[in-house]
């Protein structure tokens, strides 16, 4: 394991110990976590309950430092807390605008350097918990290394989105959401068709869409309807062709309250569309508003 010396970890009370941070220090990568008490050795710190008390004031600094670089730092904000770290230290000592819940209002608290870096870099950590929390892997085992593994496969799909995200950002597109990502994922691992087909021949589209009724999904009450991905809608490269089949709700101009019903499908995107001679959805669905 060879780390570089300006790879830094920011984590939060959950993963950091003494043990890990003297570990990875080994490794030459630096480390600023909050800790708990019972993870942290024995420093010469004041202890939580002395820091709690009203005599000691908000921006309160205790810190001390091994003998091997690890520095340990309390500070008391509107709670106490507890830091590791080997990347900063505690100067220089600035102030930050924190919320005071006796004055009801944000206060100038002086901050260590070393809490200042880890607030400004544990934003992506906060969000990358609330994304993988939004669809997490359904894996429930007695093996507790299974529910690891799953945690660690959606840890790996969220950080390919935000990758994907940012990809579609720098061309100028509108990519997939989260859910539907996930969704593409899962049908290429199970070697599926994915919604989203890129052909690399046009002569190979009719076996990647619907030759007859029998392979659109029937319609189910109180269920939406199928909406393709935007890469599939409006690319012009496929085959878009209306099909006459059986009759059902019209995808774009059907509103709660006016439901129009069509017979035609598009052959591609698996969605009804008016097309007659005072609406044509078809269309108008197609087109790409700028």
């Amino acid at each position: 394991m060879n780390l570089s010396s300006t790879t830094v970890v920011f984590a939060d009370n959950y993963f950091t110990s003494l043990e890990l941070v003297r570990y990875l220090q080994g490794k030459g990568c630096r480390y600023t976590g909050t800790a708990r008490d019972n993870r942290i050795g024995k420093p010469p710190l004041k202890s939580v309950k002395d820091m709690e008390k009203k005599s000691v004031p908000r921006g309160s600094i205790d810190y001390v430092t091994s003998d091997d670089g690890i520095l340990a730092v309390r500070w008391k904000d509107n709670k106490v807390v507890t830091m590791l770290s080997t990347d900063l230290g505690v100067e220089p000592v600035t102030t930050c605008q924190s919320y005071s819940n006796e004055t009801k209002k944000k206060d100038d608290v002086p901050c260590p350097e070393v809490i200042k870096s880890y607030n400004a870099n544990m934003g992506g950590i906060d969000k990358s918990d609330m994304l993988i929390h939004l669809y997490r892997t359904p894996m429930k085992s007695k093996r507790w290394y299974m529910r690891l593994f799953a945690y660690v496969i959606d840890i790996c799909l969220t950080n390919a989105w935000l990758l994907y995200r940012r990809d579609c950002q720098a061309l100028n597109e509108t990519g997939m959401s989260l859910k539907d990502f996930r969704i593409e994922v899962f049908y290429a691992a199970r070697c599926r068709n994915p919604t989203v087909h890129r052909p690399l021949l046009r002569t190979s589209v009719t076996s990647a869409v619907p030759s007859s009724s029998a392979d659109i999904p029937p319609a189910v009450r109180g269920h939406r309807s199928h909406t393709p991905a935007a890469s599939v809608r409006f690319d012009t490269t496929l085959f878009h062709v209306p099909m006459y089949v059986t009759r059902q709700t019209c995808k774009f101009c059907s509103k709660k309250g006016h439901i129009m019903r069509s017979n035609f499908l598009c052959r591609v995107c698996k969605v009804h569309l008016c097309l007659n001679g005072e609406r044509n959805c078809f269309l108008q669905y197609h087109e790409r508003v700028a």
